[in-house]
């Protein structure tokens, strides 16, 4: 007798390739992307998360370059504490303390304006022995100092200012002030906050000496 081959519409084999299909159809279905909603909810998660994280990322940055300055400031305060422990004198230029600290300045020529933007293809130099004033190898920060003013009681004090330098820092970094008061044996290291600028505190440029 001869073997009956049924592949009409309700054999077992058509039956299951069409399950198959329907189920291989609804697995598309459910690979489906995101929709246009859940794509605007992550932008809009991604903006929120971007403009909290950045500006704490530059103040963060902006708060490194500051130590730069502090450094510089503290080392020449020690400086001009060594030279008047020795001398019982201060020191009125660089090469007076060139003896307790050594320095390195941009010399790049637009340094006053592009700060780290020039200053960070050029090679630092040594102070000058007359110098009294430079920009910090890095270029961020414009640093003076003298021993030419005087306290309330018109004893002369040794005081360092360490501005922010340069068109992409000046106004978003903050100063460094230094004293050392050679009668009463004070000296002081004050950074200014980054907080919004005011009359007392706050970042960007143009900070004058402080006493003490």
């Amino acid at each position: 007798m001869a073997k009956i081959t049924n592949h009409g519409l309700f054999s077992p084999k058509f039956r299951i390739s069409k399950l198959k299909n329907l189920s291989s159809l609804q697995q598309l279905k459910e690979e489906n992307g995101f929709t246009l909603v859940e794509l605007i909810v992550v932008v809009m998660m991604i903006g929120i998360l971007s403009s909290i994280a950045i500006p704490q990322f530059m103040t963060a940055a902006d708060k490194a370059k500051q130590k730069e300055a502090t450094g510089i400031v503290a080392a020449l305060i020690k400086a001009a504490t060594a030279y008047n422990t020795e001398y019982g004198a201060l020191p009125s230029n660089a090469g007076d303390i060139s003896e307790y600290a050594k320095f390195q300045k941009c010399t790049a020529g637009t340094a006053a304006t592009d700060g780290g933007k020039v200053c960070k293809g050029a090679q630092p130099q040594p102070l000058a022995s007359t110098d009294t004033q430079f920009y910090s190898s890095s270029g961020h920060y414009d640093i003076e100092f003298t021993s030419a003013n005087t306290d309330a009681d018109n004893n002369n004090i040794f005081q360092v200012k360490a501005n922010p330098n340069g068109s992409g820092y000046a106004s978003s970094g903050s100063a460094v002030i230094g004293c050392y008061n050679p009668i009463n044996s004070v000296s002081e290291v004050y950074e200014y906050t980054a907080k919004a600028r005011t009359a007392t505190e706050g970042k960007g440029p143009g900070r004058n000496y402080r006493t003490c």
